[in-house]
């Protein structure tokens, strides 16, 4: 059974979200592995705290203890038997804010890299781990590009938390519908052009059935977008919604595949864009660009059609680049006293053994070593799927997140539905838009 994560409620959603990043989705269970590779060689080099160390868990996602057990705890408490592993649920009474005022013990705080810096800086206790990283002899180079980069850039080049699991934009598509018609399957590396004249030719009616071609989730692909625009200039706070990039980007996602008047009758009938539900449920939609955990989030939906994917199509301008990764970061928190135990747990997350159970799981690892990505997915009901396309493109350079990234994604978001149906333009919404969120985030600091 797939794990309850906040990558899932943003997959079952058929409203427009915030974007949701890389989780640690996979199965409830996460099973040993015998593999070591250069992390977990590093962490042979500087042994553990002996001695016994308590350290508690907190998220603000949507996290039960089970969900935490499954992918974390147990593996921990196996790992380190002297330490002992504790979570504590975020719900009312015991949100990150009422923990602080009671005193509660946090010592390891985790979340998408989008929200982490909310969470963290409004509490104000964001730790930077750089030498603590040092002492315990964490290899940074082992990561994938951009990501240690990323957190710093989000943390005023600080390291205040390490990436443990990941994920990126990929291209799923219903075989059933190409097949239906005679149309070639997508192939890994396409092009938005040709993505979209392979749209074009499946957006078509048969009987009383009516296809569409293409649609995309508008959270997360704008979220980990290919231009690695932020939603605010790090230097001003001020939105970017203007900037060129974002045109393009609407353009190639969202308005060109509406173009056909069908599309935009769908629109207007789910006051919404066509989502997930049309590929899997209703299966009218041919392909749907969505993050790497999808299928693992909604198993039972995926088995509903005959399914593959291929790697995220890229612009002409940028060959070979993909989205922004999204990874699930961890980091110590400021009122730790048990701060060497709690970097020694997070730099064996980041082990190749730890990172080897996850991939093998179908959750996208964070390090690049060859051997933990040729595992993914091999221990799931999907290990048959062509999961070389999560790898193929090189990761878009990560933008900076702020604490107001959930506050004003949702103005450039909400603004989709209407552009596509053309009852506003481009760029009036995208005006309005960075109108809206420049005035939000006003707002929140006189707060």
């Amino acid at each position: 059974m797939a794990r309850k994560m906040f990558s899932l409620l943003c997959a079952l959603s058929v409203v427009v979200l915030s974007a949701c990043g890389g989780t640690g989705s996979g199965q409830d269970k996460a099973k040993s592995a015998d593999q070591t590779g250069k992390g977990g060689e590093a962490a042979k080099e500087t042994a553990a705290p002996s001695g016994p160390a308590e350290l508690v868990f907190h998220t603000s996602t949507s996290d039960t203890e089970d969900t935490f057990n499954g992918l974390y705890g147990n593996m921990l408490r196996k790992k380190f038997p002297n330490f002992t592993i504790k979570f504590v649920q975020s719900k009312a009474g015991q949100t990150l804010p009422e923990l602080l005022a009671q005193k509660q013990q946090l010592d390891i705080l985790y979340n998408s890299i989008s929200y982490y810096p909310a969470m963290v800086e409004a509490s104000q206790i964001q730790y930077d781990m750089t030498d603590l990283a040092k002492k315990h002899n964490v290899d940074l180079s082992s990561f994938m590009p951009t990501l240690v980069d990323g957190i710093r850039s989000s943390s005023g080049g600080k390291l205040t938390s390490l990436p443990v699991t990941n994920t990126v934009q990929a291209l799923y598509y219903n075989k059933g519908i190409f097949d239906k018609f005679g149309v070639p399957y997508p192939k890994d590396g396409m092009t938005w052009d040709d993505t979209l004249e392979l749209a074009k030719r499946l957006t078509r009616k048969d009987g009383d059935k009516q296809y569409l071609g293409f649609a995309s989730s508008p959270a997360n692909m704008l979220g980990s977008n290919q231009f690695s625009l932020p939603y605010l200039d790090p230097k001003t706070e001020k939105a970017t919604y203007q900037d060129d990039g974002w045109k393009k980007m609407f353009n190639a996602y969202y308005i060109a595949p509406g173009e056909d008047p069908a599309y935009k009758d769908r629109v207007a009938a789910l006051k919404a864009l066509p989502y997930r539900l049309e590929l899997t449920n209703s299966q009218e939609l041919a392909m749907f660009a969505f993050h790497s955990q999808f299928p693992f989030a909604v198993p039972k939906d995926m088995e509903k059609i005959q399914w593959d994917l291929v790697s995220l199509p890229t612009f002409k301008e940028k060959p070979g680049l993909g989205s922004q990764m999204i990874p699930f970061v961890f980091g110590i928190s400021s009122t730790s006293a048990n701060k060497d135990a709690a970097m020694e747990v997070i730099k064996y997350l980041v082990s190749a053994e730890a990172q080897t159970v996850f991939s093998k799981q179908g959750i996208m690892p964070v390090i690049n070593d060859e051997s933990v990505k040729k595992a993914f997915a091999q221990e799931s009901q999907f290990k048959d799927k062509n999961w070389k396309a999560l790898f193929l493109n090189q990761p878009a350079p990560m933008a900076p997140k702020t604490r107001y990234q959930l506050l004003v994604e949702g103005m450039l978001t909400k603004t989709l539905p209407e552009v596509v149906r053309g009852t506003t333009d481009l760029n009036t919404a995208l005006r309005t838009a960075a109108e809206e969120a420049d005035k939000a985030v006003a707002e929140a600091k006189r707060k």
